[in-house]
């Protein structure tokens, strides 16, 4: 794994780390709809209670079986963490997690939540992951199979994952042999490491590149200039320029693939000459402040982290074409942390990043619900009461006419006020020898209990 360098369990390589060690009571198909994992089912017993049905048999990595008290316990520390509330929103809703027997939870919610299933996603601290932590430091973590996993016997007896700097330093060990697979491969270096023993497999991810503003004042607080410097961005010349066709426009924060979006409603076309037409309208004509200076609209501070080359690369695609409007977007790049804690305080006009939307709305509520009624992720001051209201349908209704219609009036919502520049969504690659057969579906990485040694290291991935 390259450029790891925001460590903790809950990025770089600890991330991947509880990936293959922990599970959670759900998954998410695709589109966005929960499926089983350790909860073999699950129903509505009134508005406010919810049982799940644990499946049979699932051993733990300490030797005992997982059991409705385990579950129970696991399940409440992960409601009561404030991390997980913030990302997984429903998780708010559970009041009480009620043991019935070896095999069945009883949820008691504070408040009728039909999407709890999704969120249920949540990665407990309960070891019953196909693999198992052997050794751990700051550059690696060695890991070997757990032969009890409840899924099936993992074909690959153990695991590294190994730390880099730089991409490049990984992908040359990759070339050399020393390695299996490399995490993330940027498009710009695909055709570089694919050759006959090496596969490279192209990942759609729920994230995209965004360029998100402080709402609270300055320009940005209008939605005139938000909606202007979307158009002003080719995102069709970015996309191919500079992520070599890895990636899909984006026209706003909720996910494309999830199964109520609206795929018939606009989308942000290339239009310059309308843009400036827009910060016209808003007051922002080009103006010189100086004899030195160059005319523009206005200036603004635009946060990047330090070593994020493929951010970097985006982000400098972008400021190109506001520059052609007369919008002048200065960088300040940051070590990771001092990022954080810049975005935290709210310090800063403007973040440019890679932020998850999907697949559910459950992402896009937690970063633009109202800032001022709700303490959240939602630091950039963004409000809009219509976002507010139609977000509370899709996480409240059980009604699929209901869920779709509050979708598509979302999605024009954030068209027509948009928190961001919504850039493009992200595609990742994986680098794999093909020493080795995998799924052909989904993330190699998140099925790598399933994967087996090629019978010959020719052998091309069922990919």
């Amino acid at each position: 794994m390259a450029e790891s360098s925001a460590e903790n369990s809950q990025q770089g390589k600890g991330q991947l780390a509880r990936a293959i060690t922990l599970e959670g009571l759900t998954q998410l198909s695709a589109d966005g709809r929960a499926l089983p994992r350790l909860a073999e089912s699950w129903a509505s017993e009134n508005d406010t209670r919810l049982r799940l049905k644990l499946r049979p048999n699932v051993m733990l990595h300490d030797g005992r079986r997982l059991d409705a008290q385990s579950a129970a316990k696991a399940l409440t520390n992960a409601a009561a963490d404030d991390a997980n509330r913030a990302q997984y929103p429903a998780l708010q809703d559970v009041r009480d997690v009620i043991p019935v027997g070896d095999s069945e939870l009883v949820l008691e919610l504070r408040t009728p939540s039909p999407r709890l299933p999704e969120d249920l996603t949540v990665l407990l601290d309960i070891a019953a992951g196909p693999y198992q932590v052997v050794t751990e430091s700051d550059s690696a973590i060695e890991f070997r199979r757990f032969d009890s996993y409840y899924q099936g016997v993992p074909g690959i007896p153990g695991v590294t994952i190994k730390a880099f700097d730089t991409p490049r330093t990984a992908w040359a060990a990759l070339l050399r042999g020393e390695l299996d697979m490399v995490y993330d491969v940027p498009a710009d270096a695909i055709e570089f490491i694919r050759n006959e023993n090496v596969e490279v497999v192209s990942i759609p991810r729920a994230y995209q590149y965004q360029l998100t503003f402080n709402s609270r004042g300055g320009p940005f607080k209008s939605p005139l200039v938000r909606k202007a410097l979307n158009m002003a961005v080719d995102r069709a010349s970015l996309i191919e320029r500079v992520l070599h066709g890895g990636g899909e426009a984006s026209a706003g924060p909720l996910y494309p693939k999830y199964w109520a979006y609206d795929s018939g409603l606009p989308k942000y076309s290339f239009d310059p000459a309308t843009a400036s037409t827009l910060l016209d309208a808003a007051g922002y004509r080009v103006t010189r402040t100086s004899p030195s200076a160059a005319p523009s609209r206005f200036r603004f501070t635009c946060l990047l982290p330090k070593n994020f080359t493929v951010w970097e690369r985006v982000a400098l695609e972008v400021q190109r074409d506001l520059v052609a409007i007369g919008v002048d977007m200065q960088f300040k790049v940051l070590d990771p942390d001092e990022f954080g804690k810049r975005i935290e305080n709210g310090q800063f006009e403007a973040v440019f990043g890679s932020m998850i939307s999907g697949p559910t709305p459950s992402r896009p509520y937690i970063w633009w619900r109202s800032a001022r009624r709700f303490k959240g992720n939602n630091v950039f001051g963004y409000e809009n009461e219509e976002a507010e209201r139609q977000f509370q349908v899709l996480l409240r209704s059980t009604n699929d006419a209901a869920i779709r219609s509050a979708s598509s009036k979302l999605q024009k919502v954030f068209y027509d006020d948009p928190p961001a520049i919504f850039i493009a969504w992200d595609k990742r690659a994986r680098a794999i020898s093909r020493r080795f057969k995998w799924p052909a579906d989904g993330d190699p990485m998140f099925s790598l209990w399933k994967w087996t040694l090629a019978s010959d290291s020719r052998v091309t991935s069922t990919q």
